[in-house]
């Protein structure tokens, strides 16, 4: 029998909802970059080095560059609590919602999940924009499979 390291295989997947006045215009799933701050992260997390740093907040911006591993922060950052994270089995299920009166006048491109401190967990960058206005929200759930 094989031994394999599922740790290697972690991944994401970023599911949202965009609503203009309460209609849906959009819907969209796509998988994630795991950055090399979020993977260090974790391994702080396991070590005990980092405790209550877990992940609380969903950014958005208005970056285009490709999701990359050094990857850090996003360009015009506007942060979002995580509404619920719930742990089932072998994935972590986060909730958010970005209301009508959140990131207006910010062309999104680009998602991520943050911890309590500010790090970057995972980031995801669409091929369009979602012209964020007060007519606008957006629902979704991130999923990180171990």
């Amino acid at each position: 029998m094989k031994l394999q390291d599922e740790m290697k295989n972690c991944k994401g997947v970023l599911t949202v909802c965009v609503r203009k006045n309460g209609r849906v215009v959009e819907r969209w799933q796509d998988n994630n970059l795991i950055v090399d701050a979020g993977r260090i992260r974790m391994a702080e997390l396991l070590g005990g080095t980092k405790a209550n740093q877990h992940v609380t907040h969903v950014g958005i911006g208005s970056g285009s560059t490709p999701a990359d591993p050094g990857d850090i922060n996003l360009t015009n950052l506007t942060l979002v609590p995580v509404k619920a994270a719930v742990i089932d089995g072998k994935t972590v299920h986060f909730d958010f919602f970005i209301g009508t009166d959140i990131g207006n006048g910010t062309a999104i491109r680009e998602f991520a999940l943050f911890c309590a401190d500010e790090t970057m967990f995972s980031r995801r960058v669409r091929n369009g924009t979602i012209e964020k206005e007060s007519d606008i929200e957006i629902e979704g759930y991130w999923e990180i499979h171990f």
